[in-house]
């Protein structure tokens, strides 16, 4: 666990344990927001810096069509993307940033070009 920055919450690091190790449904979230994230900048020709919103319970939706796993709760997708930014050495503000609705619900903003990719890609 050396690898893993001491500022980060104890949850998100049992987290980013758990995706290191590919564990369901965890490691299906990352990977599937990834590949999705990778798709979406190849399809805006490699702007820059595309930013790539994610709704946590748009997701969940999105992820229970082709993991079932009773883990898979909208407080589990969001520290799992949580321990995504985190783990990968993303930096919030510069690379990512958080968004709250008025009911208090969270979006999560990514830049996503290169070197944002390699990041979460290293991480996996």
């Amino acid at each position: 666990m050396s690898d893993v920055p001491g500022e980060i919450p104890i949850p998100l690091v049992n987290y980013i344990q758990l995706i290191r190790d590919r564990r369901r449904p965890y490691y299906d979230i990352v990977n599937f927001l990834v590949k999705d994230m990778e798709m979406h900048y190849d399809r805006m020709g490699q702007i820059h810096d595309t930013v790539y919103t994610i709704n946590p319970r748009v997701l969940q939706g999105e992820i229970e069509k082709v993991v079932k796993n009773e883990k898979l709760t909208t407080v589990n997708v969001c520290r799992t993307i949580l321990a995504m930014l985190y783990g990968s050495r993303l930096r919030e503000e510069k690379d990512f940033y958080v968004t709250t609705t008025s009911n208090g619900r969270r979006n999560y903003h990514i830049k996503v070009n290169n070197r944002t990719l390699s990041s979460l890609a290293t991480f996996m």
